[in-house]
């Protein structure tokens, strides 16, 4: 019987939190047996942790009472600082893909919202990594959309993401890279896989709310970030939530919305339903910008804390793997100040980095 080939979108879909505690009480959605992983799994996963990056700062792991921590050498230069925390984001989801991969679970324990400070390094997130039960009727790994409580709306500007393929994700997260030039350009179909990489729903719930993500969000946060897709001349919002509360609106609707956007409210989620959409929101000229890029897609971070750049970091590790999955050509870039200003005043607000196709 052929081995199941543990392809890059069956994993970003797959991807989820594990818990020491079942039933009710469970706040995530897989399962930890109480057996730690093999050394060798354990090599592979920190192997995965040798991210792509934009700075020349020190990207640093070290174990404690069996955790995994991740972070870097402390920066006096807030702009490489910046960069550091998206690249330490780049660690976390590079931990959370391979453990994916290789069948174990994990989850983050936080360090607080920016980090802790040990002596000389910055501590940005720590991981208990630990075997686990199976996280889905399949086994270990499931192509489903999600549903059936909340069921998936494939929206009207982008077709259903594919959950599977026949490229094997381990050995392509092992060798990412910040560009790829010699694939093939981008085309509808493309681009809208990327963006369901890059923050598309998945089947798994987060405590008691279908809010499964290919990446992890802060204590079930919904709203620590933003995606754009800029295309022909066009700007779009990506919306993977039905629109019952349109982020791109000032949050003076009060303190449910609020909830919902940064805590993912438990009681909000029966409002909408999970989609994969864009909405088109006006014309632009960022040719300057995505560096004569003829699209690109941009990350923003809604506050300025260090776990919305994580999170930034979560969404291009996996741009970069999907694009390698797909055979697309890309580059990226991390905006600088002037261009962040540049940006804001055509209404894209606190933009972090693109991705560029």
């Amino acid at each position: 019987m052929p081995k199941e080939i543990v392809s890059v979108e069956k994993v970003l879909n797959s991807r989820c939190s594990s818990d020491v505690e079942g039933g009710s009480k469970k706040r995530h959605w897989g399962t930890f047996k109480n057996v730690q992983p093999s050394q060798e799994m354990l090599k592979s996963i920190i192997n995965c942790c040798k991210v792509p990056q934009y700075s020349d700062g020190k990207l640093e792991f070290w174990f404690k009472d069996n955790y995994l921590f991740l972070g870097f050498k402390k920066q006096k230069d807030p702009f490489k600082e910046r960069m550091l925390h998206v690249e330490s984001g780049m660690q976390h989801e590079a931990v959370y893909l391979s453990c994916a991969a290789l069948g174990v679970g994990t989850c983050i324990h936080n360090q607080g919202i920016n980090g802790t400070d040990y002596e000389d390094k910055t501590a940005t997130a720590s991981f208990l990594i630990m075997e686990i039960v199976d996280s889905y009727e399949t086994g270990q790994f499931t192509t489903k959309a999600p549903g059936p409580e909340k069921p998936f709306m494939v929206g009207k500007n982008l077709g259903a993401p594919v959950r599977d393929s026949e490229v094997e994700c381990l050995p392509e997260l092992e060798r990412l890279t910040l560009y790829y030039r010699s694939g093939v350009s981008a085309q509808e179909k493309e681009i809208s896989q990327l963006l369901w990489a890059a923050k598309g729903r998945t089947p798994h719930y987060v405590g008691s709310s279908p809010w499964g993500l290919t990446i992890p969000t802060w204590a079930h946060g919904q709203g620590y970030t933003d995606v754009y897709l800029v295309k022909d001349g066009k700007l779009f919002r990506y919306v993977n939530w039905t629109e019952v509360y349109p982020l791109n609106k000032p949050l003076k609707r009060g303190l449910r919305y609020l909830k919902w956007r940064l805590y993912g409210d438990s009681e909000v989620h029966i409002m909408g339903n999970p989609t994969h959409d864009v909405s088109f929101l006006r014309n632009v000229n960022l040719a300057s910008q995505l560096d004569g890029a003829d699209a690109g897609i941009i990350l923003c971070r809604n506050e300025q804390t260090g776990r919305a750049l994580w999170e930034v970091g979560y969404m291009l590790e996996n741009l970069f793997l999907q694009a390698k999955s797909l055979g697309v050509s890309y580059g990226s870039k991390f905006f600088s100040g002037d261009e962040i200003s540049e940006l804001g005043k055509m209404g894209v607000a606190d933009a972090v980095a693109a991705f560029l196709l």
